[in-house]
């Protein structure tokens, strides 16, 4: 908390979110989970020992003993989700089985696909339970309402539809584009930058921190399917772990929402993953590491033998 210059408010002061997130009643919390979460993977670093004996228990043996603690074992099976690509960056052929249907001169209600309907309407009534989104009194035409509901496959998945929002606009009444943009073509490339760390440190280790994410919808009130969502997740990241500029240096880097954490030796990396798990997951308490997804204390070559989905 001295590195990262936190403080634990003596009064009942919260301050201003956007000019000094860290101030609040919950800093000690926080990072005590941060630091507890990332210490499951630091066992050779002393100052976890508590954390390391604690997993010695008998009752958390299958824990113990789970893929969370094989990285290379849980590289071989690649999550059974839909990717995070939104409207704005699908190739225009995925939406080809759409188009024909919205092509046609019925109106799309009336022909829309049972299968997609069967396949789509669990997930939509699962947000519209949980309170992600709500009944709107608006009239289901294309010039009011944005986006539309449909069902397609993706090449990983080529069995199982899933739910994805067409924004097609074709008289340009909605923006696709926003100031500032940069899509993940322009976001740094992991490896390059891991491999540049490797050769100036021979102890290095590396960390691949995923935030958590629901396959439709991002923890940041933001839809998947939303054009250009993927640069709202990348830069509401780099804003978070911005507030630490001045520790992280180039240790850290942000691609969408994968952070890579780079660190001289282990012990090193664990100051810098706690850190920035707990930059991450502090207020306003919308984001956490996903570590089932995430790959911490690995060395280059196993970041080198990653299938290319955990690099994106």
């Amino acid at each position: 908390m001295n590195w990262l210059d936190v403080h634990v408010a003596d009064d009942d002061y919260y301050g201003d979110f956007a000019s000094d997130p860290w101030s609040h009643g919950f800093i000690v919390q926080d990072m005590v989970q941060a630091f507890s979460a990332m210490a499951l993977f630091f066992p050779e670093v002393g100052v976890v020992a508590h954390v390391t004996e604690f997993l010695k228990f008998e009752p958390l043996e299958q824990f113990r003993k789970s893929l969370l603690f094989d990285p290379r074992e849980r590289n071989k099976t690649r999550p059974d989700r839909r990717t995070r690509t939104s409207f704005k960056f699908r190739d225009v052929k995925f939406w080809t089985e759409w188009n024909a249907v919205r092509e046609q001169k019925q109106h799309f209600s009336d022909i829309f696909p049972f299968d997609w309907s069967v396949a789509i309407r669990p997930i939509i009534a699962k947000l519209y339970r949980t309170g992600i989104i709500a009944p709107a009194h608006l009239q289901n035409v294309p010039e009011i309402v944005a986006g539309v509901a449909t069902a397609m496959t993706e090449p990983h998945r080529p069995d199982k539809l899933d739910l994805f929002i067409s924004y097609y606009d074709p008289h340009n009444r909605f923006p696709t584009t926003f100031p500032h943009f940069a899509g993940p073509d322009n976001w740094p490339k992991i490896l390059p930058h891991a491999e540049a760390f490797a050769k100036e440190h021979q102890n290095a280790r590396f960390a691949l921190l995923r935030i958590w994410t629901a396959p439709h919808f991002y923890p940041l009130m933001l839809g998947a399917n939303i054009p250009g969502s993927e640069f709202s997740m990348h830069k509401t990241i780099t804003k978070a772990l911005a507030h630490a500029k001045e520790q992280f240096g180039d240790r850290v880097v942000v691609r969408g929402d994968l952070v890579l954490v780079m660190g001289e030796d282990a012990a090193d990396l664990f100051k810098y993953c706690t850190a920035a798990t707990f930059a991450i997951q502090t207020r306003p308490w919308l984001r956490e590491i996903d570590l089932w997804k995430s790959f911490i204390n690995v060395d280059l070559d196993l970041l080198k033998e990653l299938d290319p989905v955990w690099l994106d």
